[in-house]
């Protein structure tokens, strides 16, 4: 099995969540809206969830646990995905409304960033179901999830230090690019490093996670450049947060159904059809 030491990191970086998101959430938490705490419910999930999935794989004696947590992860991660899309509604609508001089200046980049993301989210998602019997590629995929994490987590992180530095004489907007372009760089280079001690065939999703987390910095400049690209990001923020919930539970829950199905082996899919029309 791949990564025997990935739930320790996994742990950690759960932990690392905490003095990251103080700021704008736990220092706060009374004053939030319910999609946050939404979404840092689900998300710790996820990385918990994870995270004892990789420590059971490593035990003989717990691959069962390992099978009844993915089958678990198939009902949560509807919910998960949900979320994650509630948060690009919550940044359309500060940055609509004004509510945050982050989002004023950032908002529509953010937005580009995030939807990148959340889709990746889905696309390894599906692909981890879809080649859970390949135990490199499967790993591999599903420790690709935490990519739409990280970036978001280490750009607040690095933001900590350089507020403290440089928050008298730059603006906070300026603070947090050269933050966020410091936590790309850094993703960059865990990616990198995953893909090359990987085996031929655990490459495939490495690269697609490096190529990703390119992608969000790419999409984030080019993002903020376009006007109407703001205008139809704060017309999502003028929307009801509720469409949003839906549509990302309905999605999460396609990208699930259909992976599951893509991931059975050819005997098991003849099967079903078989046994219906016996019945």
């Amino acid at each position: 099995m791949p990564y025997k030491k990935a739930y320790m990191w996994v742990a950690f970086a759960t932990l690392l969540t905490i003095p990251a998101f103080w700021r704008g959430y736990f220092g706060r938490i009374s004053e939030v809206g319910w999609e946050l705490h939404f979404h840092a419910f689900t998300a710790t999930g996820w990385m918990i969830l994870l995270a004892a999935q990789a420590w059971a794989a490593h035990r003989r004696d717990k691959l069962a646990l390992h099978r009844l947590l993915g089958r678990a992860s198939l009902f949560f991660f509807p919910v998960f995905f949900s979320s994650a899309l509630l948060v690009v509604w919550s940044m359309a609508h500060n940055t609509a409304f004004g509510d945050s001089i982050i989002y004023e200046a950032h908002g529509e980049g953010l937005g580009a960033y995030d939807f990148l993301s959340v889709t990746c989210m889905g696309m390894f998602y599906y692909l981890a179901l879809k080649e859970r019997r390949s135990v490199h590629v499967h790993a591999r995929w599903m420790i690709g999830t935490l990519f739409a994490l990280i970036g978001p987590m280490l750009a607040r992180l690095f933001a900590i230090p350089l507020f403290i530095t440089f928050g008298s004489t730059q603006a906070p907007p300026d603070i947090f690019y050269a933050a966020l372009v410091l936590a790309q760089t850094v993703a960059l280079g865990i990616a990198l490093l995953l893909w090359r001690g990987a085996p031929l065939a655990g490459k495939q999703p490495m690269k697609w996670v490096a190529l990703l987390v390119f992608g969000q910095m790419a999409i984030f400049a080019v993002a903020r450049l376009s006007d109407g690209w703001r205008e139809m990001f704060m017309a999502m923020g003028r929307t009801d947060s509720a469409i949003w919930l839906v549509l990302g539970l309905a999605i999460g829950a396609a990208v699930t159904w259909l992976g599951w199905q893509a991931g059975k082996t050819p005997q098991s899919k003849k099967a079903a059809p078989a046994m219906g029309a016996a019945s």
